[in-house]
């Protein structure tokens, strides 16, 4: 997991081509010129999902995790907080699905995360993460949730 501000994504550069890829797209704002829904930059191995959501309450609020994908959160108008915690802290509500990449944990979150225009969050596969948790009251956000295949 990695959370840190757009200007610090030049210290995480040169792990990977495509993670590389996608912080130049967020660096340069080029993604914010994407379509609602999936933008395909390299075919499966990257690609964002530019969507508006309202965040939830916590009691709405969810773990979830990946095994096949990195995630990078990134919110382009409004905020919202991003929970953390160790999977062995977690319980699993359901069994990993392949098709959807896509784990449902329930538990208390160890971390909070503010994410908002400036800032990011990486989740690596098997970091459990709750995004869409409310500050203060639920509201409309938007944001691009960045998809690299490992």
């Amino acid at each position: 997991m990695i959370f840190g501000q757009f200007h610090e994504l030049k210290n995480y550069k040169g792990t990977s081509k495509m993670l590389d890829r996608a912080f130049e797209l967020i660096e340069s704002g080029e993604f914010l010129k994407g379509e609602p829904g999936k933008n395909v930059v390299e075919g499966d191995d990257l690609f964002f999902n530019l969507v508006e959501v309202d965040t939830r309450e916590l009691k709405d609020c969810f773990f979830e995790t990946h095994k096949d994908y990195i995630d990078i959160h990134v919110v382009v108008e409004g905020e919202e907080n991003i929970g953390y915690a160790l999977q062995e802290e977690l319980k699993a509500e359901n069994e990993y699905d392949k098709g959807s990449d896509f784990q449902k944990f329930g538990g208390e979150s160890k971390q909070i995360f503010t994410i908002k225009n400036d800032r990011f969050v990486v989740f690596y596969p098997e970091e459990p993460h709750m995004p869409l948790m409310a500050i203060g009251e639920p509201k409309k956000i938007k944001k691009a949730i960045f998809k690299i295949k490992l």
